[in-house]
């Protein structure tokens, strides 16, 4: 009676199943790149979460998908929240936005960056447009850091 009452059971589970797409290698091939991206937490091979520095003024923006953190020293206890889109292209990753009616863009290219103050190497190069202000840096993904000097 047992192994018929287990094959009873089976059955309605093994249908289901029969119903429902099988996962595998074609499930990439048939979401939209944006939905399969978005999954991955990636953007055209770039991380979800970022921090972007620079010196000479200094600043930072901390990428936490599409949150960004903007500091300066003058308001480390007072950071901006922006809210951006996210696009990637030829050129690299684009996070786009407006902070109070003032466009915003955070551009990161996959191209190694030193910044003039360490022998730190980022894996990523960054341009902060905030208004008319242009800010030149570097990144790197936030799950791996680059070592201390």
């Amino acid at each position: 009676m047992k192994p018929l009452h287990s094959l009873l059971c089976a059955l309605p589970m093994a249908a289901l199943l029969a119903c429902s797409p099988s996962p595998g290698k074609n499930d990439a091939e048939t979401l939209p790149a944006a939905e399969s991206q978005a999954r991955d937490g990636l953007v055209a091979g770039f991380p979800a979460n970022l921090q972007a520095i620079g010196t000479e003024p200094f600043w930072g923006v901390k990428v936490e998908g599409d949150a960004l953190t903007w500091t300066t020293p003058e308001m480390m206890d007072a950071p901006r929240r922006l809210q951006a889109t996210r696009s990637s292209d030829a050129d690299g990753m684009h996070l786009l936005g407006e902070d109070a009616g003032v466009p915003f863009r955070l551009d990161v290219r996959s191209e190694a960056c030193s910044d003039s103050m360490s022998d730190h190497e980022y894996p990523f190069t960054v341009s902060f447009v905030l208004g008319g202000e242009t800010l030149k840096g570097c990144a790197f993904d936030q799950a791996s850091p680059p070592a201390p000097q």
